[in-house]
Parts: C-alpha cells; structure tokens; sequence
C-alpha cells in the first residue's frame, strides 16, 4: 500500500510532466506560427517585386536627346516623302489646270450634235415651199436639248402644249389658249414672274437669241388671205424691231385629222397648205427662216394621224416629240 506522502508525491510529478508538455507544445505552435508568418511575408515581397519587374518593363523610358548627326539623319530620311508629295501636288494641280481648260473649251463649242439621216417626208409639202430660200433644209445632224436654253416658242394653245407636256422645260413658252394673229397685240394673259403680260412684253423679259413663231390655227377659219398676210407680217416686223440679233423661224401651221377636217366648212388641210405658202412668202419678204413642220405630222393623205390623242387640231405628248425631233434636225448655224 501506498502511504498518503508518496500519494502527493506522484500527484505532484504528475503534474510537473504535464506542465512541461504543455510548455513544449506551446513553444512547438509558436515557432510553427512564426515560420509560417515569415514565409508568408517574404511571398509577398516576392509578388511585389515581380510586379514592379513587369511595370518598368512595359514602361516607356525617356529617350537621350538626338544628336545633330541624328538630326541630319532623320531630315534627309524625310526628304524623299517631301519631294514625293510636292511631285503628287504639282500633278493634281496639273490635272485641275488641264479640267478648267477643257471646261473652258467645251463652254466655248456649238451644243452637241450628233449625225442623223436625211428623213425628211416632204411629198404633200407644195413646190412652191420647197424651192423657198427661206426653207431651212434637214442639216444633216440632231442639236442636243441645251441648243433651246435661249429659245422662246411663241403660239396659241398649240404651243402652250410644249409647257403642258413639260417637253423642253429649258426653254421659254411665250403662248396661251385663244391668242391669234388679231389679238396677239393686246391679249395679256401671257403669264410671267413680273405678272401677266402680253406676248412682246413677255419676250422682252425673256430677250431670247433664238425665236420660234407658230399662228395661222386660230385664224385660218375666218381670217382672208391678204387680212392674214397683213398682221402676221406686223407680228414679225415688231419682233425684228424688238430682238433685231435673234434668230427668227416662222413655222407651218400643222394639219388637222381627217375627221376634223371633213367636219369643218371652215377649216381644211388643202387651206392650211395654201395659208402655210402665204407664211413662206412673209418669211422671205422679212428676211427670216421658214420650218415645214407640218411635212413632220402628215400622213399619207396630208393629214394630222387619227391616233394623235386630241381633238383633231390638238395631239398628245407623243406628237410633240415628233415635233422636237423636226426642230432639232433643222437649225441654222449663223456666220
């Protein structure tokens, strides 16, 4: 048996050894504490340092000044570029140089004309039209459509139609509904930008270089031939006096369908003709140009085709441009 002094005794080496394992283990937990915070620090050194590594080598640095033989260097590698863009400059300047003058050039040329077929049907038109010196003749070729930019067409509702149809917007449509050879004087209901004139005030505006004259229609029917040949030639002389440079055409009056005519006691083709010799003789006796227009319309028996789209007397868009075609083979080109 143990006494009670051996008994303590135990108990206090018991003790003793369980304090001095826990001091060891204490000691062991903080040196592997301290290892630890120690490897962790320096990892971090570590990652601090490789990222300032890579910043200083994606930095640009500043360069050292260029010496003067770099300098040089560099002014006589640029020197190439220099002349090649002053090269390149003079050669645009060159080319703009060469437009202009060719803009020049063709401002300065007759308007366009392109080569056509004599076609003209002339076999209803009288010998005594044909043989007029006044008569301008097929020439041969087709103007372009700027050939009319300084044309005035002058006329009743016949030649109101150029406007309606919109058939040569460039040129001046000097006519109304009803106007003739009688009234062509007083009627003001020419229509203009300053306001309603008559067809010389209108042309006075206008002041065109070439003018197309077109009456008889209006006046066929009632007007005697010697009445007729009185005012019409009145007209011309007033516009003569007024455009005393411009080129002036006296056109044919332009036949009537069949069906009109053989409805009319007043109206017919076989007078139409006779009144368009009487025009031919003004032209002549005024000293200006005469156009057979109406050898352009007539069909095989003289007259206005049936399929012409009007009353008889009047014709659509079509017919018009049948019209334009005749005008534009037939032009005068003045010395």
């Amino acid at each position: 048996m143990y006494s009670k002094s051996s008994i303590y005794a135990h108990r206090k080496k018991d003790r003793k050894k369980s304090m001095l394992s826990f001091l060891i283990i204490l000691l062991i937990s903080l040196a592997i504490a301290l290892g630890a915070s120690m490897y962790w620090e320096k990892l971090q050194e570590q990652k601090k340092d490789h990222l300032m590594a890579s910043a200083e080598e994606n930095t640009d640095l500043p360069k050292e000044a260029p010496t003067q033989q770099q300098k040089e260097q560099e002014e006589s590698d640029k020197q190439p570029d220099s002349q090649d863009e002053a090269a390149v400059a003079a050669e645009e300047k060159e080319k703009e140089e060469e437009q202009e003058e060719q803009t020049q050039e063709a401002s300065s040329q007759p308007v366009t004309q392109t080569p056509v077929e004599n076609t003209d049907v002339v076999t209803m038109t009288s010998q005594r039209i044909l043989e007029s010196p006044a008569l301008v003749p097929n020439s041969g070729f087709s103007v372009s459509d700027e050939y009319f930019d300084d044309v005035a067409f002058v006329g009743d509702s016949i030649t109101e139609g150029i406007k309606l149809y919109e058939i040569m917007n460039n040129s001046t449509v000097v006519a109304a509904r009803g106007i003739n050879l009688d009234t062509v004087f007083s009627d003001d209901q020419i229509r203009t930008a300053e306001g309603n004139t008559t067809v010389l005030g209108a042309l006075e505006q206008a002041n065109p270089k070439k003018i197309y004259i077109m009456f008889g229609a209006n006046g066929v029917g009632w007007f005697t031939e010697e009445h007729f040949t009185e005012v019409y030639t009145k007209f011309v002389q007033s516009v003569k006096e007024q455009h005393p440079d411009s080129q002036i055409f006296l056109q044919s009056i332009l036949p009537v369908t069949q069906e009109f005519d053989d409805s009319r006691e007043d109206i017919s083709n076989e007078k139409i003709n006779r009144y368009n010799e009487l025009i031919v003789e003004i032209a002549e006796n005024e000293d200006v140009y005469y156009l057979d227009v109406a050898s352009a319309f007539k069909d095989e028996k003289g007259c206005l085709p049936e399929d012409s789209n009007g009353d008889g007397m009047h014709f659509g868009g079509k017919y018009y441009n049948i019209w334009f075609d005749y005008l534009k083979t037939h032009t005068v080109t003045e010395e």
